[in-house]
Order: structure tokens, then sequence, then C-alpha cells
């Protein structure tokens, strides 16, 4: 508790005391918070440019009265409460694949990581301070459905689907579910869950969200296939998603047997997802560097775990002449 204590503490520092500059699109989910909280909730997926969860915008809007009522910087405040979401998540996951080896430093070291290597400070100061969030909760919903938690696990890809629409694709994690019955209530929970957040904006207003068009970007590797300048509608975006799927789906279940299945999964997906896409934007990159993370803790968990008893051998061998 002490070393989770320590890195909320961080993380809030640096979301209150850091000037994060321009923020990008947090201003403009800002104003759509602002719309969602009005007797005009109905209309706030009319904008085709809206592309995030109203989960998202919810806790901006909660956020923003919170700072007002403080009289302080709501953009600090962001950085400080999501910042401490994505610690917060990260101590669950780090706990759990250490398994209290290495001690208290071990994981007060990794718990940290995310706030030293700015992870929770880019993600709000780009204006996106949901991407870290994603694909912990995926982690998460990972050891849920594994544990046979289907309805569990299915609610934490939903709330990721909350915050960021593509945390759906989070749904490649059920294959590793022990029992199909399993794989199928965390499927339907995530998807039940997606619907009932954006159903209520399709039947009581404008629903703009799927006539966006995204263009192909010179720059990416989209490009290379496709004509840049190309318009990239929701029907291809809804491809790229099933393709990621299948590649994040496709590597937790050959790694199955495996803790690294909980993040190497997730990362074939958004690598996949973000190789395919049709823009290349900073903050694109936070799901990938956080899952690496997750996999780096993971990965000197094994390391501490063969070094304990190759050494406890060498003791023995030692003893043995005498």
């Amino acid at each position: 508790m002490v070393s989770l204590l320590v890195a909320l503490a961080a993380a809030v520092t640096v979301g209150l005391v850091v000037p994060p500059g321009d923020t990008g699109d947090l201003a403009f989910f800002m104003h759509s918070a602002e719309r969602l909280f009005s007797g005009g909730w109905a209309q706030t997926y009319a904008d085709p440019t809206l592309q995030v969860g109203p989960l998202q915008l919810v806790v901006l809007g909660a956020l923003d009265t919170v700072a007002d009522l403080a009289g302080i910087s709501s953009t600090r405040l962001i950085g400080a409460v999501f910042g401490a979401a994505v610690v917060a998540l990260f101590w669950l996951i780090a706990r759990r694949l250490l398994g209290g080896r290495g001690g208290r430093w071990a994981l007060t070291a990794a718990v940290l990581a995310p706030v030293a290597l700015s992870y929770t400070f880019d993600a709000y100061r780009d204006g996106h301070p949901a991407q870290a969030l994603v694909p912990l909760l995926w982690v998460l919903a990972g050891y849920e459905v594994r544990a046979g938690r289907g309805w569990l696990a299915g609610v934490l890809i939903g709330v990721s689907a909350g915050f960021e629409v593509w945390g759906i694709l989070g749904v490649a994690i059920v294959v590793l579910a022990p029992r199909v019955w399993d794989a199928t209530k965390a499927f339907a929970a995530a998807t039940l869950i997606l619907v009932a957040l954006f159903a209520p904006f399709a039947l009581a207003g404008d629903f703009g969200m799927f006539e966006y068009r995204w263009v192909v970007n010179g720059d990416t590797l989209l490009s290379v296939f496709v004509e840049p300048g190309t318009a990239f509608t929701w029907p291809l975006r809804m491809l790229q998603g099933a393709t990621a799927v299948l590649a994040g789906a496709g590597v937790a279940w050959s790694l199955r047997h495996s803790a690294a299945a909980l993040w190497a999964g997730p990362l074939a997906l958004v690598a996949v997802r973000l190789a395919l896409d049709p823009v290349r934007y900073p903050w694109y990159w936070l799901a990938v560097e956080t899952l690496v993370l997750v996999g780096a803790v993971h990965l000197l968990s094994r390391v501490e775990r063969i070094s304990v008893p190759e050494q406890r051998s060498r003791l023995v061998w030692t003893r043995s002449p005498s």
C-alpha cells in the first residue's frame, strides 16, 4: 500500500504542478462535456468529430465542476485525477505480476514508472487522458476472464469503451476464458454496456459519430497500399478493428498458459491497429508504451523467479560433499 500512496502522490503532484501547455483536443472534449450536462444532452454526438465515449465526457464534466468550486485549473485537476487512475490500475497489475518478488521496492519502482516515463503526463497533455487507461483495463479484464469471472471482465472492457470507443476491441482477451460460457458472458457484458452508453444519444438525438471520415495520411503504413488523401470511413474502421482483434486474440490464445498472454495479446492488438490506422498522432503510441511497460514488469518478475531456485541449488551443491 505504501508503494501505491507514493506513486499516487507523484502522479497528482505532476498533474497539479507541471504546466501542460497546449492540451490539444481536451478543450473540445470539455465543451462536449458541457453540452452533455445541459438540457441539450441528446445532441452531444451530433458533431461527427466527437469520437470519444460518454464516460470520458462525464468524468471531464464532473472534474471541471469540481475545479470551478475549488478555484483551481480544470486541466491541472484532470491531469492529477487521470494520472492517479493510471497509477492505481498499474499498481493492481504490477502487484499481481510481481507476486511479492523483489519486495516493496520492486513494486514501488514498477508503479512509479508510468509517472517517471511521463505516460500519465503525456496522456492529458495531448488531450486524450484515457489513452493509457484503456489497455490497463484490458489487462485486468484478462485476469478476471481467466479466473472464470466473465461478467466482471466484460464490464471492464465495456467501461474502457465508455472512455475510448476502440476500447471494445478488448473483447479479444475473452479467448483466455476457461470455458466458452465464460467467454460468452464477457462478450455479452461488454457489448451490452457499449450499447447502453450510446443508445440514449442515438434514440433521443442526432447521432453523427458514424458519419466521420478520416483521411489517409502520407506518413502512415496504410498509405503504401492506399492513395494518400483517400477517405477512411467507419466501415473501414470496423474492418481495421476486426483485423486487430484477430491478431490480439491469436497471440493471447497462443500464450494462454502464460501470464504473458495478458499483455502480449493486447499489445499485438494495438500494434496492428496502429499499423492499419489512416492517421498518426502522438497519443496513439500511449497504448503501445503502456503495454510494453506491463510486459517489462512481467519479464523482470520472471527473471527474479528463475534466479532464486538457481541460487538455492548452488547452496545445496556446496554442502553435499560434507
